[in-house]
């Protein structure tokens, strides 16, 4: 054991540890039996080919710190476990990034590796969809299957269907590790927001990285929206439409509220069209751009179709292809292309109905002449 060592301490202090971070270090268990010469070189040695990867001085010194037994491996051992996953479907940069949040990857062996991902796919999701949540949540190769099994025991007995754990994992493959009582603590957090036990279920379906977030940080968020010029009431109503917001800045929104402005509407009414369809913070510029040249290709003039969303928001959200289909189905009813353009520009919801339900007014107001 090395007690004390000079030469290692300063080492140590040149490459930015404190005299804390060494003490623990050194007397790893993987560390502490090794003679100081040897210590010294593996330190020089793994630390450097660590900033070869193009890791930060500081996320060494903070992956070492997590996990000492990184000095104990051999640069080899290291190259070759790099290789390793990427044959099982990883590039060099994501096994180096995934070893910032779980150094520890670099200790496990391949064949553990291996069967968790047989035992996540046992669960029900393809290798893919496993190497994608393992890219996201590195930590799931350390998780016991059996604990993971019962997670989704318990979230079933939350209210969620099994199909539904395995869809919400695989966007936020971090509720694996998450206690069931800091889920149904967060629960009862967010009923304290304004959202009755079945709003939550089901926006922690279309956004269950809300149990990843603090409550403190969502009530910031809830003040932060309202400052944009929502009621309090308004945000809790946006976030069950679309519960992403809780994971934007502010700064995001911001940018989107002047972005949507400079394709011709006012500040007043982004606002608006965004409390009927919050879903265009989630759009990107160039995509609603896009959908309103799609739209005047219809027939329509510019101004026409950001009258028209003024109206209907929802059309960003539409498909062209649609779009068009509709019009061809109420030309089908007896109107021309143009009276269909026509009659669109005054009620642009026509493009929210159905059909069967166009078909059915209309042979109502027939029937009353």
């Amino acid at each position: 054991m090395i007690k004390d060592s000079p030469k290692l301490k300063e080492l140590f202090s040149s490459l930015g540890y404190s005299e804390e971070d060494y003490k623990k270090i050194i007397n790893n268990n993987f560390l502490i039996t090794y003679k100081e010469e040897t210590l010294y070189t593996k330190v020089l040695l793994i630390y450097n080919y660590l900033i070869s990867l193009n890791y930060t001085k500081d996320e060494v010194i903070k992956m070492t710190k997590t996990l000492p037994a990184i000095y104990s491996l051999s640069i080899d051992n290291m190259k070759q476990k790099t290789k390793d996953m990427m044959e099982l479907g990883y590039t060099k940069e994501e096994v180096i990034k995934m070893a910032k949040t779980l150094p520890a990857i670099y200790g496990l062996s391949i064949d553990n590796m291996k069967q968790k991902i047989e035992d996540v796919m046992s669960l029900g999701y393809t290798k893919e969809e496993v190497i994608k949540m393992t890219k996201m949540k590195p930590q799931i190769y350390c998780y016991d299957i059996e604990n993971m099994k019962e997670k989704i025991k318990d979230l079933i007995e939350l209210g969620y269907a099994e199909a539904e754990v395995i869809k919400m994992a695989k966007v936020s493959p971090s509720i694996y590790g998450l206690t069931i009582e800091n889920m149904k603590e967060k629960i009862k957090d967010l009923i304290e927001l304004g959202y009755t036990e079945k709003e939550v279920i089901k926006i922690t379906k279309m956004f269950p990285t809300i149990y990843g977030l603090t409550i403190e940080n969502m009530k910031e968020k809830i003040e932060d929206v309202m400052s944009l010029g929502y009621t309090e009431k308004e945000v809790i109503k946006i976030t069950k439409m679309f519960p992403v917001i809780y994971g934007l800045t502010i700064e995001n929104m911001k940018q989107k509220i002047e972005d949507v402005m400079s394709l011709g509407y006012i500040e007043k009414e982004v606002i608006k069209i965004t409390k009927m369809f919050p879903v265009i913070y989630g759009l990107s510029i160039e995509n609603m751009k896009q959908k309103i040249e799609d739209i005047m290709e219809l027939g329509y003039t510019r101004e026409e179709v950001i009258k028209m969303t003024k109206t209907l928001p929802t059309i960003y959200g539409y498909n062209i292809e649609n779009m068009k289909q509709k019009i061809k189905d109420v030309i089908s009813l007896g109107y021309t292309k143009e009276e269909v353009i026509k009659i669109t520009r005054i009620f642009p919801a026509i493009y929210s109905y159905s059909i069967e339900n166009i078909k059915q007014k209309t042979e109502f107001y027939d029937s009353i002449d």
